[in-house]
């Protein structure tokens, strides 16, 4: 959300009770309806010459943005407030995700009009652990602030986000396991291109994802490459358009934590480092489109095979990502797994060419109805 200059202007914080009164949504702030205005507005303290007197009246006692930030002691104000204390963020955020369902932009999805094998997974999801992602925004009150949508301010996991994790979650589950089989690297890959797309740092000069790749397994990389020339009729390799199609994830919720290092000598805290999260027990909601455009040309018993073939591996992928590996920042420290059952009925599994609807509580069990549709496609 932008703004100019003179809102800025207008509601500069210059005092502590303009922190409070700021929090609260009172006194000169109480025509600011809209809470991430209030959160943007808490920036100015920055501005603050001097030092706010402390709850007991002596003067110079506590810095501007650190109030601004978490209050004092036991007296919450600013952003801790906000996010804890009067919970406006999140009854902002319950709002915003009102306004996205009723746009249709965080709702189910559609896929009659597309292709035989088209394939959709939607379910609800809980986080078990907290997650934590990186927003760009160029001032904040506190050094890092969750990712939290342009528009809406809603924290969300971004689509990009989810199709760069669930691409390493398969390279670790699928491909990793055949670096001493050069063939069957080179078929998953191949296999992993066409559902994510060419990977980055193809083209030009090898780099990133596909230099890591191509040093995984040395002995398969030409077999790739050719593999790719041979399907697309082309004498080098070109930028691909996956078969994945990944929708953003919106939290209902929003939190607050600070990281306090210690001293080695004296054993005591300071410079406490203040993070957003989506705390644990926030929900969401996942969505994964599937289209076999790639596939369109094949007699219906291969694409029968290709498509369910590339269903069991995505499921797979997002049972380790979802539930082992995480999909947040720190996730090597457990950040960013869900719980593994959800409302059934919530959830769905559309295949086009398939007359039912699969409902399903966990992946266990979306597994075995997978197998079920096998029998009978």
């Amino acid at each position: 959300m932008s703004h100019n200059h003179d809102f800025y202007a207008t509601f500069q914080i210059k005092t502590k009770e303009d922190v409070d009164n700021l929090a609260r949504g009172s006194g000169k702030y109480i025509e600011i309806s809209n809470v991430l205005s209030r959160v943007m507005l808490l920036n100015t303290a920055f501005g603050v010459e001097g030092r706010f007197p402390d709850r007991k009246g002596q003067p110079n006692k506590i810095d501007p943005d650190i109030y601004a930030k978490v209050g004092e002691g036991d007296y919450a104000s600013g952003l801790k407030a906000l996010i804890h204390s009067n919970g406006n963020f999140n009854d902002y955020i319950a709002c915003k995700l009102s306004e996205l369902r009723l746009l249709s932009i965080d709702s189910p999805i559609d896929i009659s009009a597309l292709p035989q094998g088209s394939w959709l997974i939607e379910f609800p999801i809980t986080l078990k652990k907290p997650f934590i992602s990186n927003d760009d925004a160029p001032l904040y009150i506190i050094e890092n602030p969750v990712r939290k949508d342009k528009v809406f301010g809603v924290p969300f996991t971004s689509a990009m986000a989810w199709k760069g994790n669930l691409r390493w979650a398969m390279m670790k589950i699928h491909l990793e396991p055949k670096v001493n089989s050069p063939y069957e690297f080179a078929e998953i890959r191949y296999q992993h291109t066409l559902l994510f797309g060419t990977e980055k740092g193809i083209e030009d000069t090898v780099k990133g994802w596909t230099n890591y790749l191509d040093q995984l397994c040395r002995n398969a990389t030409d077999i790739y490459r050719k593999k790719l020339k041979e399907r697309f009729n082309c004498k080098e390799v070109t930028s691909l358009t996956g078969m994945l199609h990944f929708y953003p994830t919106f939290w209902n919720r929003i939190g607050m934590e600070v990281i306090n290092p210690h001293d080695r000598k004296t054993k005591t805290g300071k410079n406490p480092i203040y993070f957003e999260l989506v705390p644990a027990g926030a929900k969401g909601f996942f969505r994964l489109l599937y289209v076999p455009f790639y596939y369109l040309s094949n007699t219906e018993s291969e694409l029968e095979k290709q498509v369910l073939n590339d269903l069991e591996s995505v499921i797979l992928g997002l049972e380790k990502l979802m539930l082992d590996y995480g999909f947040s920042a720190k996730r090597s420290s457990g950040y960013g797994v869900i719980d593994d059952k959800w409302d059934k009925e919530a959830s769905r599994l559309i295949v086009n060419g398939m007359p039912d609807v699969v409902k399903f509580i966990n992946f266990d069990n979306l597994g075995s109805e997978v197998k079920k549709l096998r029998r009978q496609w």
